[in-house]
């Protein structure tokens, strides 16, 4: 069988369609790549922004496979890559290549930042993770965001984690979510969710210290009785109101801050005149190779705290293969934002 069957964007604000593509042979393979025959990929709002908003400029590279979260089976291997053949892995799309996602039966991937699926964690599962958990571990992590000591490091042995704040907007969506369990795994002290009250057990549960309503008018005054001015990390993952205003407004005013968003925007020039104490914005792309040596500690050590029950399921629905009605539908749903609950397809078993 030299082809297979995926569902592309082959117009832009249009429907994805079924088409054939061949299947990437072992010639096509760079030193550490694999090729997996895709078991499970998970769908995100960033898929239908892909389809219906041209975000990063995916209309000029069509046809493009949508779906970036990966699990599959490794069948063929680069010379330098380490996963056996039968290897059952997880991992991110190719992002510079457009027809590098998961809605198709077989396509490449990095073994540099590609795991083994934990066992006991299910194809559906492992879906959830590849760039929500990158973005989520970046933004505290990394040089792009927060920068504190990735957990299990020689330097987080002496790093004092319980002293730290941080506010993560959006704490509800699914990138919040890990991030909140990552924070707590890390050991922060303070960790302030801006979410909907109606999930504020289950963000406790997961890490949260402190849970404020995203609908409240006094947001900025509830996080200040928290922490007074002593804020100096802001995770953005929803931009709610005028762009980066609020996130920004919950920092220190005299100290100098770090706000990290996943989304583009910009606070009102208001704010930003109260930040005597400076702030360093940052717009956090989810890509393991953007910071190589993050993104492989990562991979080492991610799939270590699933296997613990460090990091706990989201929750999500399955749609079974690659019914492009299905997937539109899951994305139409995305677009009119009636449901954060993420969609799966199950593409083989």
């Amino acid at each position: 069988m030299s082809t297979q069957n995926a569902l592309a964007l082959t117009e832009l604000g249009k429907p994805l369609t079924k088409i054939t593509l061949p299947i990437p042979s072992s010639s096509d393979l760079k030193d550490n790549e694999v090729l997996i025959k895709i078991t499970a990929a998970g769908l995100a709002p960033l898929d239908q922004r892909l389809r219906d908003k041209n975000m990063f400029n995916i209309g000029s590279r069509l046809p493009a496979i949508l779906s970036g979260d990966l699990v599959g089976i490794v069948v063929e291997k680069g010379p330098k890559a380490k996963f056996p053949i039968g290897a059952h892995v997880f991992s991110q799309t190719l992002f510079d290549n457009p027809r590098g996602g998961g809605l198709q039966e077989y396509v490449i991937i990095n073994g540099s930042y590609t795991a083994i699926v934990p066992e006991g964690v299910t194809d559906e599962e492992a879906a959830l993770y590849p760039i929500n958990a990158v973005t989520a571990a970046m933004s505290l992590f990394s040089s792009g965001g927060f920068n504190l000591p990735f957990p299990g490091t020689d330097e987080a042995k002496s790093f004092n984690y319980a002293a730290q704040k941080v506010a993560i907007v959006g704490g509800g969506s699914n990138i919040g979510k890990l991030a909140i369990q990552m924070a707590k795994l890390a050991g922060v002290g303070t960790v302030i969710a801006i979410a909907s009250p109606s999930g504020a057990e289950l963000l406790k549960s997961f890490g949260a210290t402190h849970v404020i309503s995203r609908h409240d008018a006094d947001i900025e005054e509830q996080v200040r009785a928290v922490v007074g001015d002593e804020l100096i990390y802001v995770f953005d993952t929803m931009n709610r109101g005028n762009g980066h205003t609020l996130g920004v407004s919950l920092l220190s005013d005299t100290k100098k801050g770090v706000f990290v968003s996943s989304l583009l925007g910009k606070a009102s020039e208001a704010v930003l005149a109260k930040k005597k104490g400076g702030i360093e914005e940052k717009f956090l792309r989810g890509f393991s190779h953007s910071f190589p040596d993050f993104g492989q500690l990562f991979w080492k050590q991610f799939p270590t705290w699933l296997a613990k029950g460090s990091i706990r399921p989201l929750k999500f629905k399955v749609i079974e293969g690659l019914d492009a009605d299905k997937v539109n539908h899951a994305l139409d749903e995305y677009g009119a934002r009636r449901s954060g609950e993420r969609s799966h397809v199950r593409v083989s078993r």
